[in-house]
């Protein structure tokens, strides 16, 4: 690409305003930089620096530990990242076959789960290691389905035919056609579709195929951006998303209202949730303030690992990390095929009995809701997190219950350790929380400006850049590109204008002066 504006200088003297004999290591030019360095303040940070995450606490998870750790294991991926999809499988394996006891009643024990991960952290492959046991039920379903559909296509055909001769005989009169219509009884159902997973649906695409499908479903992707930047979320149909995803976390009915079908409120569905996404496309989430009104984001337990690029070095299988991967793959098999508890006369209304929690569980929660109350005062650590704060402890129930679940899914009771674990767990997600609130939502240019000024201090060792080397050598391989983020780390003063510098071996005519002190 041919960039004029930074051609470099031909050992000739250049004519007009500012070009006076300036030359590279000319000293007015040298001077000039000098006194404009003198009186300026130093450079303004771009952004505020994100503190770094705490550690996962792993220990917490209970059965679920070693899965965690056996995917991160096998991955290398982060261990905050494995754990959610450890997690969000294990919720919705166990969300359909009881519900959890909170301190002020009860509640699903469903999770919703928003990871954030830069491209290349491999969460997509760590994911699908978390899903494979629900990935194996669902062919089991459709297997099943497949001779299930066969046997219903015939037993539809013969009522049909049943029904026709029944209204169609006209020696009997309209009593007897009732009675043998209600003996007949009503048409046969068709069987319920072989999907529990969604990964990127819309609110009222799932609304409208509830009935044929089962009670407990999950709406997990590896591709968050498609379902936060998708048709669900646009301005006209975000607020009915955000309450509708928010009720599905409640528990509590689902309605349709429609000019063509009429009305059809549905009760009784278990609804889990993983989004695996992006920093771009997160915070377009995070910072929306309608789902954030609505209490959507509250209902997230949200984390952005450390990023572990770059220190992946293992490169070998791990035997023992793949075999702990395949006994939790079974397990969650195993834990989805049991029968799910559904209402009388219904086939999909689920009405999960309660997992009660222990007098020592119950305590550890009361000792945790207190703590976390006071951490939402002025001053306290989770001021700025309210919103999550507010239903920490509510969330830690909910861990609770998916772990015993997960264990032993006839357990009596919640223990006072599994609590202790789950409060772990939801404090993490707290701090979390309250982390991700305090970090400025970066525009993207300012992001771009940032990453610059990153290779600028780390990788380029000369004093002066020009567009075109920042170009050819930097981050963006686009002039245009690498100029915009070159001005705005002037404006910020993190470069000085230093037109006629010398950059690699030549003088430029666009060029200016890196400010590394500041950054020492």
């Amino acid at each position: 690409m041919t960039d004029h504006a930074d051609d470099w200088l031909p050992d000739v003297p250049q004519s007009g305003p500012g070009w006076d004999d300036a030359e590279p290591g000319d000293a007015d030019l040298d001077a000039d930089l000098e006194a404009l360095a003198a009186t300026t303040e130093g450079p303004t940070p771009l952004i505020r620096e994100m503190p770094e995450a705490q550690p996962y606490p792993a220990e917490a998870l209970g059965a679920l530990r070693e899965p965690a750790e056996a995917i991160a294991r096998a991955t290398e991926a982060p261990i905050a990242l494995c754990a959610a999809s450890v997690l969000a499988a294990a919720a919705l394996a166990a969300q359909g076959h009881r519900d959890a006891e909170t301190l002020n009643g009860t509640a699903p024990a469903s999770l919703f789960l928003l990871t954030v991960a830069e491209s290349g952290e491999r969460k997509s492959t760590a994911d699908r290691l978390a899903m494979r046991g629900v990935r194996d039920f669902e062919a089991d379903l459709r297997t099943d389905y497949e001779t299930e559909r066969d046997a219903w296509k015939d037993a539809q055909e013969v009522w049909k035919a049943q029904r026709a001769k029944i209204v169609g005989d006209k020696k009997a009169d309209a009593a007897s056609k009732r009675a043998d219509l209600k003996a007949l009884g009503p048409e046969p159902p068709a069987p319920l579709k072989p999907h529990i997973v969604a990964s990127a649906p819309t609110v009222e695409g799932i609304t409208k195929h509830l009935p044929e499908l089962r009670g407990s479903l999950g709406i997990m992707t590896e591709e968050g951006g498609a379902l936060i930047g998708g048709h669900s979320m646009k301005a006209e149909n975000r607020l009915a998303t955000c309450a509708s995803l928010s009720a599905m976390w409640d528990g509590a009915p689902l309605d349709r209202w429609r000019a063509g079908d009429g009305v059809e409120v549905y009760t009784g569905r278990r609804f889990s949730a993983h989004i695996l996404v992006q920093p771009v496309a997160a915070e377009a989430l995070l910072a929306d303030p309608m789902a954030n009104g609505q209490g959507l984001v509250a209902r997230f337990l949200t984390c952005r690992p450390t990023s572990r690029i770059g220190g992946r070095l293992r490169m070998e299988r791990d035997a023992t990390a793949e075999a702990e991967i395949a006994r939790f793959a079974a397990r969650i098999r195993a834990l989805l095929s049991r029968p799910l508890p559904v209402a009388d006369g219904t086939r999909n209304e689920l009405a999960p009995p309660i997992l009660p929690l222990s007098s020592e569980a119950r305590a550890v929660l009361t000792d945790f809701a207190r703590e976390v109350e006071t951490a939402q005062a002025p001053g306290g650590p989770f001021e700025d997190a309210r919103a999550f704060a507010s239903k920490t402890a509510e969330h830690a129930a909910r861990i609770a219950a998916v772990l015993t679940i997960f264990a032993d899914p006839d357990a009596a009771e919640v223990t006072g350790e599994t609590m202790a674990g789950a409060t772990a767990i939801a404090t993490f997600y707290a701090n979390e929380a309250a982390r991700l609130a305090d970090a400025a939502v970066i525009p993207p240019e300012v992001a771009e400006a940032e990453r610059m000024r990153k290779w600028l201090l780390t990788s380029w060792s000369e004093p002066f850049i020009s567009a075109r080397s920042a170009a050819q050598r930097g981050p963006f391989k686009v002039t245009d590109r690498a100029r915009r983020a070159l001005k705005r780390l002037e404006d910020y003063g993190w470069l000085i204008e230093a037109n006629g510098a010398e950059v690699e071996g030549k003088p430029r005519k666009e060029a200016w002066r890196i400010v590394r002190e500041a950054a020492q």
